[in-house]
């Protein structure tokens, strides 16, 4: 603070705060998921123990753990892309150089970035339908089809965000070196 009262710092722009959000609804999103793998876990496991130890069955278990692993990969995915930990295949990489290899990974991620957009319209445009139309899915616990879809539209558009701060960061002059592509 200086004397007057007001902030020391760089100013804060609106940009610079929109990205904190997003990472933070990222990094929510990860730590929703490792929940989520752990519910799911503990759940087969109280299955197992159920159907070996007490020979009776629980049932909707496997309907949920299959719910959950769509939202455990789809809240994660996104923060997988921000640290650059997903699986690349790099055949082309390799033949072309820093130029070469920076373009690739901007045309890559802007090509990820509008993929993912369209699934998350799609997705959102289904999720409606589904929940104007009453769908319900036919199984051991017959639930909503929108509480499977609703997850789709948020963890694309998550990802079609990502990836356009990526195509961003690559044209900037961050990344691609060669253990970041």
């Amino acid at each position: 603070m200086t004397n007057n009262g007001t902030r020391q710092g760089p100013p804060r722009t609106f940009a610079a705060r929109a990205i904190r959000i997003f990472d933070r609804i990222v990094d929510a999103g990860a730590v929703i998921a490792a929940a989520l793998l752990i519910a799911t876990m503990l759940a087969t496991t109280v299955k197992v123990f159920f159907r070996y130890g007490l020979h009776t069955s629980l049932i909707g278990v496997d309907q949920i753990s299959g719910t959950l692993l769509l939202y455990i990969g789809l809240l994660g995915a996104a923060w997988v892309l921000r640290r650059d930990e997903h699986v690349i295949v790099d055949i082309l990489l390799g033949r072309v150089g820093e130029r070469g290899r920076r373009f690739l990974f901007v045309v890559s991620s802007l090509i990820g970035a509008v993929v993912c957009l369209v699934v998350a319209v799609f997705g959102t445009l289904e999720v409606i339908n589904s929940i104007e139309r009453g769908i319900r899915i036919p199984a051991e616990i017959e639930m909503p089809r929108a509480v499977n879809l609703i997850v789709i539209p948020i963890g694309f558009l998550l990802l079609s965000f990502q990836f356009l701060r990526r195509a961003l960061d690559g044209h900037s002059g961050g990344p691609p070196r060669d253990s970041e592509v």
